[in-house]
């Protein structure tokens, strides 16, 4: 069974969201965009634990637009709704969910289900203006006369784990302990011999404890002065042991204890620590749940790398990513870099602020090989999926441009960080993958790219100009217009030899950073000769080469000020405007 798509409607500023599912999904994005919203509409639908009273909307659960600056609108007087619905395929050959959704089938080739949940004006007679006159209700299909009873939807099991979350009191607190199935299955599955034997060293034990002098008279204390307040009939007899004969009871009040035979309370345990206790204890139950009860379970987690060290975030996401399968659905919400790189790119979920509302936009969607996907996987692993969490993207070729680019937008007066750009190098010239990708999920970019026009006229060498590849870029992603106005900017010959014939600022900088980093006479003697003119494209690319290499000279040319080249001006103006 999978969870193949979501749609909200109208429910806060998730105006119009429509994004596909997978079995496990991430969602991304700024505060205050909706992350919450949308785990909050999933348990509209599926939590168990939500009250019923929580299911009848208010005012403010309507998105603001519907009012179109209307001061005086109220949603209950112009009949506005909220919607928010799943599809589900994939089930027909598992018999318990075949049962559960029977009545939810909208398509039989290929077999989907569908379940609603709507906040609607009843269908009855009378004043209809009235909050009164709303209802909260789930039905199955496309029939809302056909409502799904809760007995059903109870096989379709959502366990949450909010991001503010007190991981010991909740573990400690038996109506909402992930400890407590737990503990009840161990304690019916245990045999009546086995409980006896527990009922006898019970009893044994309180026998002893209540022998000794001072708890004896304690307890014959306790109850003298009750009866004394109340009188025989009103006191408690009252008598001190270690726990209730009954073993039952005994096993369902046991507690966990840390740090092994030291048998710490959790108290004493790191905030870390009991989050990954708290993962380990909702995968059991959900395990279980699974075995006996129902027929798919939900896991959504609000902010998962709570408290936790980053190599710890990459290690508890990925259980979580593993446990996902046909009877299991993950939904995360994270701020995590390290989540975010674990997770697969195609399991991303973007939300972005549109100025109205908030966009849904699934990495999914991009149409890339499997070769591409894999590519975009091992980039963002290694670089912690910087590209996820930026407002927008600056495609460079190499660390270079990196580390340069930054600091001539400064001089520019653009601070890159004010604006959310953040400037990514994919190591190399394969931007495609990474352009269809932004697109798909909506990160405003811009590429900047070598023009080689020099090195294609190299003997012997096929090497194909930036022009040329920026002409394919836009015939493979349908786009017309200049490449500029489609965001790829391309340099004459490459990006460092641009740079030092931008401005004889920029060209004696560049000498003056060769000849600090030369180790031997004759490479200064080499670069005297040039005699403070910029010598060829060959000489100072390999000059570069001989210093020690583009990353050593770009981190030693940065000690200079540098005048910006064009096109790359040109490049970071077009994404602060975006």
């Amino acid at each position: 069974m999978r969870i193949t798509r979501l749609r909200i409607k109208n429910f806060r500023n998730l105006a119009s969201v429509d994004v596909p599912l997978s079995a496990y999904n991430v969602f991304v994005g700024e505060n205050r965009v909706g992350k919450s919203n949308l785990i909050h509409a999933l348990r509209l639908l599926f939590d168990p634990t939500l009250p019923n009273s929580d299911r009848n909307l208010r005012r403010e659960d309507f998105w603001d637009g519907l009012a179109n600056g209307r001061i005086d609108w109220d949603p209950f007087t112009e009949n506005a709704e909220i919607s928010i619905s799943v599809d589900i395929e994939d089930f027909e050959d598992d018999d318990r969910a075949s049962a559960v959704l029977a009545g939810a089938v909208v398509s039989r080739s290929p077999v989907k289900a569908r379940l609603t949940f709507k906040y609607a004006p009843k269908d009855l007679p009378g004043d209809a203006t009235d909050v009164s006159a709303y209802r909260a209700f789930i039905f199955q299909g496309d029939d809302e006369s056909n409502f799904m009873p809760a007995e059903l939807r109870s096989f379709l099991h959502l366990a949450f784990l909010h991001a503010l979350r007190d991981v010991e009191s909740d573990v400690t607190n038996w109506r909402r302990s992930p400890l407590r199935q737990l503990l009840e299955a161990a304690a019916e599955s245990s045999t009546a011999t086995e409980l006896t034997k527990i009922a006898d060293s019970i009893e044994q034990a309180n026998s002893q404890v209540s022998a000794l002098p001072s708890i004896k008279d304690l307890g014959d204390k306790i109850t003298n002065l009750m009866t004394d307040m109340v009188g025989p009939s009103h006191a408690l007899q009252s008598e001190l042991g270690v726990a209730s004969p009954d073993p039952q009871r005994l096993i369902r009040t046991l507690r966990l204890f840390v740090d092994g035979d030291n048998k710490r309370p959790l108290s004493s345990a790191s905030l870390g620590s009991l989050n990954i206790l708290y993962f380990t204890l909702m995968e059991l139950g959900l395990e279980r749940r699974l075995s006996k009860e129902i027929a798919h379970s939900m896991l959504t987690i609000e902010e998962p790398e709570a408290h936790l060290h980053p190599h710890l975030q990459r290690l508890v996401f990925r259980r979580l990513l593993e446990s996902a399968s046909d009877t299991h659905t993950v939904f995360v919400t994270t701020q995590s870099p390290h989540i975010a790189s674990a997770a697969g790119p195609q399991n991303i979920i973007f939300l972005r602020d549109n100025g109205k509302s908030t966009d849904a936009l699934s990495a999914a969607d991009a149409n890339l090989s499997d070769e591409d996907w894999e590519d975009i996987a091992r980039y963002l692993d290694v670089t912690r999926a910087e590209m996820i969490f930026a407002k927008r993207v600056l495609l460079v070729e190499g660390y270079a441009e990196q580390a340069i680019v930054p600091a001539l937008a400064e001089g520019l007066g653009y601070d890159l960080d004010k604006y959310g750009i953040t400037v990514c190098a994919i190591h190399g010239t394969h931007f495609l993958p990474y352009i269809a990708f932004c697109k798909a999920v909506g990160i405003p970019y811009a590429v900047i790219t070598d023009g080689d026009e020099t090195a294609s006229k190299a003997k012997g060498r096929r090497v194909v100009t930036g022009n040329l590849r920026a002409r394919r870029w836009l015939t493979a992603l349908k786009q017309s217009g200049t490449a500029e106005e489609s965001g790829i900017f391309v340099g004459k010959t490459t990006f460092e030899f641009d740079l030092a014939s931008t401005s004889d600022a920029n060209l004696q900088a560049g000498i003056a950073t060769l000849k600090g980093l030369a180790r031997t006479q004759q490479a200064l003697n080499d670069i005297t000769s040039w005699g403070g003119l910029l010598p060829t494209y060959k000489q100072y690319l390999g000059m570069i080469r001989r210093v020690g290499g583009k990353g050593r000279y770009a981190n030693a040319v940065l000690g200079h000020e540098l005048d910006c080249p064009a096109y790359v001006q040109n490049a970071i103006e077009h994404l602060v405007a975006q």
